[in-house]
């Protein structure tokens, strides 16, 4: 004959199904939230690394031109310089040369992330934020 299932068991199981929907949720709330202080960090760090370069340039653009070199000013004796023979020509290579680099330095950069990915897909986080003995946080 079958097993006829107490309403009382099945009330407790999803109390203890409840209670784990709750704490994943905790940990997920808790993970959403470092994920987003991480990004604002990564942004901060990325305007205060433009800012320094901006700086350095501006920097050089001084020792070259003088401190009283207006933006306007500057942008005419690019323009002129520009119009000189071979002048284009080797800004565009340098800045080819810097964007391939850049290229190669982000593909390095996900081919490190794919790696890592790779050893972590067999890993399963528990709700407390705990994977094994392994404690995560950002």
């Amino acid at each position: 004959m079958a097993r006829k299932f107490d309403i009382t068991e099945m009330k407790a199981k999803l109390a203890k199904y409840d209670e784990r929907k709750r704490d994943t949720e905790k940990a997920l709330s808790k993970i959403e939230t470092s994920r987003k202080e991480f990004v604002a960090k990564i942004a901060a760090e990325e305007r205060k690394e433009r800012t320094h370069n901006l700086c350095e340039v501006g920097g050089l653009v001084y020792k070259y031109f003088g401190e009283n070199l207006t933006g306007v000013q500057f942008k005419a004796i690019l323009d002129a310089l520009f119009k000189m023979n071979g002048v284009q020509e080797f800004v565009n290579t340098e800045k080819d040369k810097r964007a391939l680099a850049e290229i190669a330095r982000v593909e390095n950069i996900n081919s490190d992330v794919d790696e890592s990915d790779d050893k972590e897909e067999d890993t399963e986080i528990e709700p407390s934020g705990y994977c094994g003995s392994v404690r995560f946080s950002a």
